[in-house]
């Protein structure tokens, strides 16, 4: 007997040795498995990081461009508003000389110095604020004067005093204008 119990034994070791080597693979196995998995989870969240920090970085240089436009396009409005000035003054003097035969030629020449500058403002997205569709905006128009005409509707443009400029859709100098009311009966 003492035979078979050392051959059940041995039988039993072996068996035993057997089962923990098929757990330590089974161990290894799973461990691999989980070293797979996290791996491919830090691989699936590194390129999730990746892709947030490329869409970081266009939303960063796209403001960038759109402040450095801002910046280059608004910030020359009190340079504007100086050469503003200087057409409403040549336009004065290109009135002051009328149809004299005397100022004609220095009619002309301020009448292309004026297109020059007006050309220069334009090239510089400046443009004069239209006032013809006659009709009162208060984010474009300053009313100077109000004037009682029943014949027109309320808040009609009836003159333009001193023009007005944008620059990109935004009022650089509201145009003065003169605006009509209906009367008030009195009671």
């Amino acid at each position: 007997m003492n035979k078979d119990t050392k051959e059940q034994n041995q039988e039993k070791e072996e068996n035993t040795a057997k089962e923990e080597v098929s757990l330590d693979i089974e161990e290894n196995d799973s461990i691999e498995e989980q070293e797979e998995i996290s791996q491919e989870e830090i691989i699936k969240d590194l390129e999730d990081q990746l892709l947030r920090a490329k869409a970081e970085v266009q939303n960063v240089r796209r403001i960038a461009a759109q402040e450095v436009t801002k910046a280059r396009l608004f910030g020359v409005e009190s340079l504007a508003k100086d050469f503003l000035s200087v057409a409403d003054n040549l336009e004065r003097a290109i009135e002051s000389c009328g149809e004299e035969e005397q100022f004609l030629s220095v009619k002309e020449g301020l009448e292309l110095t004026l297109k020059s500058l007006e050309g220069s403002l334009n090239s510089s997205s400046i443009e004069v604020i239209d006032t013809s569709n006659k009709n009162f905006d208060p984010e474009k128009h300053e009313a100077i004067s109000l004037i009682e005409d029943d014949s027109l509707d309320t808040n009609t443009i009836i003159d333009v005093v001193q023009k007005g400029y944008t620059i990109m859709d935004r009022t650089l100098r509201p145009a003065k204008v003169v605006v009509s009311k209906k009367t008030q009966e009195k009671s």
